[in-house]
């Protein structure tokens, strides 16, 4: 008889559940669950919507944007030789702006990948601080505290500078809306640039096929459109008589039913 080896021999002590293990409860099963991305390109088309929105509202009051680096940073250079001259500090809130968006990439994007960028709990809580800081920053416009109109003597650059607190808010968060569509594999939805987008479409070989077999130039066009649609609404609100205060929170609005959704989206398949 063949002597048994001494892996057979020994129970798997790790394969076997630990009775002395608590059991995690259902709630907090579900905020480790892992979704599922498919339909999800929808919430980074209403993030482009929400760019456009808000930095339609924040050129016209402080001449710079809060997602669109780009014009940031051209109005960062420009700055270098006084121009425009009448804006001497434009460059100043670009420069704000633009740091801010990439300190909350980093830090986004380096949270998301430790706790896992994908769970229920890690999008719900990255578009609720999403929320909590349009609030705040909108919370300061609404209290008058902050200069944003043609009025306000302090537009272009009063003595305290108080327009760089909801700039540096509102592009900090910009930043997380873009490492949502990162996550979630829609690289073709960047969600806060449109200049490689409008390429991708131009170039596309498949620029001319059906709906159902070029699902890529479809969102890429979805993008853009849902980015001008946001700047006409958030243009048309800064005429109104709530200014671009009502955009804001339009967009806070809309980014706390995202992250509610969140809370319901079905959860990724077992592997």
């Amino acid at each position: 008889m063949e002597k048994p080896t001494q892996a057979s021999a020994v129970p798997d002590l790790e394969a076997s559940p630990s009775p002395d293990k608590p059991r995690e409860s259902t709630v907090t099963r579900q905020w480790k669950q892992i979704l599922d991305p498919s339909h999800a390109d929808l919430v980074c088309l209403l993030l482009c919507f929400l760019t456009g929105l808000c930095d339609s509202s924040a050129y016209n009051a402080w001449s710079c944007f809060l997602g669109m680096q780009t014009g940031n940073t051209i109005f960062l250079g420009l700055g270098a030789s006084n121009q425009p001259s009448s804006k001497p500090w434009g460059w100043l809130k670009s420069l704000v702006s633009i740091a801010a968006f990439f300190s909350g990439a980093m830090i986004f994007s380096a949270v998301t990948r430790r706790v896992g960028a994908l769970r229920r709990g890690t999008l719900f809580l990255s578009f609720l601080i999403q929320t909590i800081l349009i609030i705040i920053a909108v919370a300061l416009i609404q209290a008058d505290l902050i200069p944003h109109t043609s009025t306000d003597m302090t537009l272009d650059g009063g003595p305290l500078f108080l327009e760089l607190i909801p700039i540096g808010l509102l592009a900090f968060q910009s930043a997380g809306g873009m490492t949502c569509s990162r996550s979630l594999g829609y690289n073709e939805i960047p969600t806060v640039v449109l200049t490689s987008v409008y390429f991708d479409i131009a170039s596309d070989p498949k620029i001319t096929d059906k709906p159902t077999t070029n699902v890529k130039r479809n969102r890429r066009i979805g993008g853009v459109v849902s980015l001008l649609i946001g700047a006409i609404v958030g243009g048309w609100l800064s005429r109104s008589s709530g200014g671009m205060e009502s955009a804001l929170w339009m967009a806070a609005g809309l980014k706390l039913v995202a992250a509610i959704g969140w809370l319901f989206w079905k959860a990724a398949a077992p592997k």
